[in-house]
């Protein structure tokens, strides 16, 4: 039995580590549809507003609603980087040199990071593209 479990154990330990390794080849790039603008060492986000409030808004004023997102220096950083052309591993990289942090703690906070962007609408994939 434990052989079995010690096997099993194996096999999820490849699979994490081939999934972290397709992660990092990936290529993360802005939205076409985002407005942004960099501000110091800052960069200012503006978002259409698509929830239900965002719409009667929209419909009372006849005019687009935004949102505005700030991203601070170490965000901004990474959003600039966001160009599909720097992979995953290439940012973390960055990012290790510039802040001084551990491979793990970049990786660990860029996909969090990124993880957050994605669902926002702020960035696609590269190969998302097609």
């Amino acid at each position: 039995m434990k052989l079995v479990s010690a096997h099993c154990e194996e096999c999820r330990m490849m699979e994490r580590e081939k999934s972290l390794r397709q992660f990092v080849q990936r290529r993360p790039c802005r939205s076409e549809q985002v407005e942004w603008q960099q501000k110091g060492e800052k960069v200012l986000i503006k978002v259409r507003r698509s929830d239900w409030l965002g719409v009667l808004l929209r419909w009372l004023t006849s005019r687009p609603v935004h949102r505005q997102i700030e991203l601070d220096e170490i965000g901004g950083f990474v959003w600039n980087l966001c160009d599909g052309f720097h992979s995953v591993a290439d940012i973390a990289e960055e990012l290790e040199r510039r802040y001084q942090l551990s491979r793990r703690e970049a990786l660990a906070s860029l996909a969090e990071f990124l993880s957050q962007l994605q669902k926002r609408g702020l960035i696609r994939w590269e190969e998302d593209k097609k």
